[in-house]
């Protein structure tokens, strides 16, 4: 079987956007999903998909592809509102204590621009700071002088946190592995098998940390730092 052509690929996104408004939700999940099957890897996709899984009930497939559309995605609000609302109703509620202000401020800053747009983003600012350098060592003028140098400084240290930020996050996404909950309760056992004691009970929709693998089971963390063995069936990748 060949590859599909966009103009058939854009026929399968236009059926189920089709179906999704007559309200035949699962018609229009199997229109998307074979793009899926096709290796379509878009924010739309993920946003529609998470849309009609959220409309047949399906919450934690509804927040896995809505999570995947906001890591294409990350200044989009369309998807944070959504996903804002999924997690109201995810039964399993983790306290942790919170983060630093100054570190919520920083994972929310990072939130706000995808890998690519990271990386433009400092590079603009590099040539930024690279003009302003030049004209701080040719101009005659000290009051302009002055204000370039100032500019240049200021777009300079930008450049290094923005840096830093973007390296952090590379090194974090390269090393960080996450997957959400597909099924309703799922039990987190000792060990990678069910001769194993259940040592707590999950349900979905939640996000956890994966940590390895064996035998078709994940081992898996929480933010509060429990952590077992889930089957792997019971999760989705992100």
């Amino acid at each position: 079987m060949g590859v599909p052509s966009r103009e058939s690929l854009s026929n399968l996104f236009a059926q189920g956007n089709a179906e999704y408004q007559k309200g035949d939700f699962a018609s229009a999940e199997r229109f998307y999903r074979q793009m899926l099957d096709a290796g379509v890897d878009s924010a739309s996709l993920y946003y529609n998909l998470g849309n009609v899984c959220f409309k047949q009930r399906k919450l934690g497939e509804a927040i896995y592809y809505w999570e995947k559309a906001k890591r294409r995605l990350p200044g989009d609000p369309d998807v944070r509102e959504n996903l804002d609302l999924a997690n109201l109703m995810v039964v399993d509620r983790i306290e942790v204590s919170p983060d630093p202000f100054p570190v919520r401020l920083f994972r929310r800053a990072q939130e706000l621009l995808s890998l690519t747009q990271a990386t433009w983003t400092i590079l603009l600012l590099f040539v930024i700071t690279n003009i302003l350098f030049s004209v701080y060592l040719l101009a005659r003028n000290p009051r302009l002088c002055f204000r370039v140098l100032i500019g240049g400084f200021i777009s300079g240290i930008l450049v290094f946190l923005l840096g830093c930020s973007l390296a952090w996050r590379i090194y974090d996404e390269s090393h960080r592995q996450e997957g959400i909950v597909v099924e309703q309760k799922a039990d987190v056992r000792s060990g990678p098998g069910t001769d194993n004691i259940t040592v707590f009970t999950v349900h979905e929709g939640i996000k956890v940390r994966v940590r390895g693998e064996a035998n078709g089971w994940y081992q898996v963390s929480l933010p509060n730092g429990w952590n077992g063995w889930l089957q792997q069936s019971a999760l989705h990748i992100l």
